[in-house]
């Protein structure tokens, strides 16, 4: 048995031993203004006492038009990838936090193996320093499996009930990521506001690349909620 199957049976044999702290539900919609597309993302995840959380994630995508062109957002939406996650959050002091996780996911035509090691630091009052190291693996249908490493470094920082967050991405693979070259990099700004103790909106911007062939980028916008059930 594969190593990051090892490490989600584990994990969620504990989750299903723990006992129930908290639940949330999140929805996103992403559009990229290079390439159109449209993205809808629903995600419900449990928190446990013991420190393990679990997470479901779906996202479709609207049928492209015939043309090739991408859909029309929220017209005719099917399937595009499920997703389930676990982790374990331990808090090494109250500063400091580690959380190792798994993610696995499902789309038409590949599988996802995702393994990560996250690191939380509040170096300040209301401020906090994030740094993760995830491994993924893309097991194709009808092509050879892709390995790439993704490495986060996180800023964010809490004006009362608004949470601004910064998050650079470093991507490195053994194929071809961004302008026919195996590397490839992100940036992210979200800003959340917390209306109630449960319902807090939010919107993010993201510099992505738009394909491994082509130095041109885009900007990817998100809208959505996150609730506290």
């Amino acid at each position: 048995m594969k190593p990051y199957n090892v490490l989600a049976i584990a994990l969620l044999g504990m989750a299903a031993a723990s006992s129930v702290q908290a639940a949330s539900f999140s929805y996103g919609h992403k559009y990229e203004d290079v390439s159109k597309g449209h993205t809808d993302e629903v995600k419900l995840s449990q928190d446990f006492d013991s420190g393990i959380g679990a997470s479901l994630k779906l996202k479709f995508q609207p049928t492209e038009e015939e043309s090739g062109d991408a859909g029309i957002a929220f017209h005719d939406l099917r399937w595009d990838e499920t997703a389930i996650g676990l982790n374990y959050s331990y808090d090494v002091s109250d500063t400091v936090s580690i959380e190792p996780g798994f993610s696995w996911a499902r789309k038409q035509d590949k599988y996802k193996y995702k393994p990560y090691l996250k690191l939380k630091y509040g170096f300040a009052p209301n401020w906090e320093l994030s740094s993760r190291y995830r491994y993924e693996i893309t097991d194709y249908a009808y092509k050879e499996t892709r390995h790439k490493n993704r490495f986060d470094a996180g800023l964010s920082r809490k004006f009362d009930d608004l949470k601004v967050s910064y998050t650079y991405t470093y991507y490195r693979g053994d194929s071809e990521l961004f302008d026919n070259k195996k590397n490839d990099y992100q940036q992210e700004v979200e800003f959340q506001y917390k209306v109630t103790k449960r319902f807090s909106p939010f919107v993010s911007f993201t510099n992505k690349s738009v394909s491994d062939d082509s130095d041109q980028r885009q900007t990817e916008f998100e809208v959505g909620m996150k609730y506290k059930i």
